[in-house]
């Protein structure tokens, strides 16, 4: 792994080719992507650390392996400590869409605008390249920025309004498209395959606690309505849990038991979840679908790459952590 650091302070690039441990999380459910880095911060024949003072908040850190840039960040935190074992330096951030969370959005109203427009509006200002799916770039009539809402609130509201995801690639572009649901299986874990990523540890999460079969949305077009949607799946399962909830974009019936489905299939979203770890060197990206077979779990089928963990350390060595969740339900 290599890591270029860019000190806005020093005026300077340094290079980091070493590091005793590494944590760098890339997730679709999160809207910026965390990094945690050690590096040692060896004394001089005086007893000065040689890379004080070097790595300070605010830094950008380019992260690479060889097979490409996995993360551009921001430094959040940079601690300097010491004791019997040596000396270290540990720097927390995340990725560059920190900048659109941190940032409030100017409240204000916008009138018949595209997304993509939309968007450059908002991020461009950073220096963020967009790159959205020219179907579903639609003129959107009114776009409302409330108070208290971040940059990235604001343009992810929008582009789920529209059917599709918002993430931040590796290289820093916003991208703004439909997931990958429907895509080939890129890989195949399991124990009992010969052809087979191998897993050394694996679980499955079953949640509940959210779940709704049935939604009422109030809405008002020439006169007041409340338009309703059950989920025949879950219903059959058992369900019986209502919302009911208002919603000024509810015009019709229609819109309304659109917007009452949306929220259904919202409240699915990691309701069943697989984590399980690989041996680092294997790579694998979010946004793509794996067959998995698991025995023990009685688990096998296709499933959603939502997340992936690369860490190292002395304790575990280099591993990685894959999270997967159910295809159409995945985000």
């Amino acid at each position: 792994m290599y890591v270029e650091v860019g000190s806005k302070i020093h005026k300077k690039t340094y290079e980091i080719n070493r590091m005793s441990e590494y944590d760098i999380e890339t997730s679709l459910d999160i809207p910026a992507d965390h990094f945690n880095i050690i590096i040692e911060n060896p004394v001089d024949d005086k007893g000065y650390g040689m890379n004080a003072g070097v790595f300070n908040p605010n830094n950008t850190f380019k992260i690479s392996e060889y097979y490409g840039v996995i993360l551009n960040g921001v430094a959040d935190d940079v601690d300097e400590y010491w004791d019997e074992n040596g000396s270290k330096i540990e720097i927390d951030g995340r990725d560059k869409s920190m900048l659109l969370l941190e940032n409030d959005a100017e409240p204000r109203t916008y009138n018949k605008l595209k997304l993509s427009a939309f968007i450059n509006k908002i991020a461009g200002p950073y220096g963020f390249k967009a790159r959205i799916n020219s179907k579903y770039d639609k003129v959107i009539d009114k776009i409302v920025v409330e108070v208290g809402d971040s940059e990235w609130d604001c343009i992810f509201r929008e582009t789920k309004k529209l059917g599709m995801w918002l993430w931040c690639e590796p290289d820093g572009t916003l991208v703004a498209d439909k997931l990958n649901y429907s895509s080939k299986p890129e890989y195949r874990f399991s124990n009992d395959l010969k052809d087979a990523i191998r897993i050394k540890k694996f679980s499955k999460k079953k949640r509940g606690a959210d779940i709704k079969n049935e939604v009422w949305v109030r809405g008002h077009g020439k006169k007041a309505f409340t338009a309703k949607y059950k989920d025949n799946d879950l219903t059959n399962k058992g369900y019986k849990r209502r919302m009911i909830l208002e919603d000024g974009e509810a015009k019709n019936i229609s819109k309304g038991q659109e917007i009452a489905k949306r929220h259904i299939q919202e409240r699915k979203r990691g309701s069943l979840e697989m984590e399980f770890t690989i041996n680092g060197k294997h790579q694998v990206e979010t946004n793509k679908t794996a067959y998995v077979k698991d025995k023990v779990t009685k688990t096998e089928g296709i499933f959603f790459i939502v997340g992936v963990r690369d860490k190292k350390n002395d304790n575990i060595g280099h591993e990685k952590i894959i999270r997967l969740r159910p295809l159409w339900e995945g985000l």
